[in-house]
């Protein structure tokens, strides 16, 4: 076991990531790619490593910056995490791999996610979960449609149910994360948060016109870990809308146990320079 607090100079160990079969259910396009909750879930498992004592559930200044695609054969991703000290309350982590450019011996590097850990303390949170009463939805989105039509994920990643219900004002939708243990970490099941990405992405397809992928966020706070098997709740309401990106809070509860995790202006984006688009039906200004 080591200690953060002897990291000064950013320092790259080995890490290299399990693909297990759920993972090539998380696509984009004709592509499996690896998740971005599923990268944070490494980070803090890396940075738990390290320092066993940190809490990994106060994340701050998330970016996640290229799609890491996973090779239809592979059965590992050959992977770094890259450590520096920021003062004395925050770390930060970032997960790197390298690739070859073609026709050539040289290497180059590809950040795929970064993020900051704070210690205990630093960080704190209204989790108050804000109201949404479901006579205020104009419009209830089966999530057979969302995964048909909306977010068209392979099985495992298909985790809302019910309906995503959506009024301009926000989202709410039900989520049932599987029974996965492998999937399970420090952060708790990755499946809960990627839902909730899901039911933000239809709330920009209605209202913004444009298929949003997360980007980063200002801060996330687990709370209690979500688990497999688990049943929840996502509440997002957006905090502020710009051409091609929009910005959410998001909160993951259940209604008997209060709030589990709050995201706190999650960035959605087009990363698809408008080539793919929401299908009109879906669209509030057709």
């Amino acid at each position: 076991m080591g200690d953060l607090s002897e990291i000064g100079d950013a320092v790259r160990l080995p890490a290299n990531i399990e693909v297990f079969s759920y993972l090539r259910d998380h696509v984009f396009g004709s592509a499996a790619v690896f998740p971005a909750v599923e990268s944070m879930q490494r980070l803090a498992a890396a940075v738990r490593d390290l320092e066993a004592s940190l809490d990994v559930g106060k994340l701050l200044d998330a970016e996640f910056g290229k799609f890491l695609i996973m090779d239809e054969q592979a059965e590992t991703i050959e992977a770094f995490v890259e450590f520096e000290k920021l003062g004395i309350e925050r770390f930060r982590a970032a997960l790197i791999t390298r690739m070859r450019v073609s026709g050539s011996v040289i290497t180059r590097t590809r950040e795929h996610a970064r993020v900051c850990f704070a210690r205990s303390g630093i960080i704190s949170d209204n989790s108050e979960v804000p109201d949404f009463e479901e006579s205020e939805a104009e419009m209830r989105v089966p999530v057979r449609n969302v995964y048909r039509e909306l977010v068209p994920m392979g099985q495992a990643y298909q985790n809302l149910a019910g309906n995503v219900q959506l009024c301009p004002a926000g989202a709410s939708a039900e989520i049932r994360t599987p029974h996965l243990p492998e999937a399970n970490g420090p952060l708790g099941s990755p499946f809960a948060l990627d839902a909730a990405f899901h039911a933000a992405c239809v709330w920009g397809q209605r209202y913004s016109g444009f298929i949003g992928f997360p980007v980063g966020f200002a801060r996330r706070q687990v709370i209690r870990p979500t688990a497999p098997g688990g049943k929840y709740v996502a509440r997002i309401l957006p905090a502020g809308c710009k051409r091609s990106e929009n910005i959410f809070d998001l909160w993951i509860f259940q209604a008997e146990s209060g709030v589990f995790e709050v995201v706190r202006a999650l960035r959605m984006r087009d990363v698809t320079g408008g080539r793919k688009n929401p299908p009109a039906w879906i669209r509030a200004n057709q």
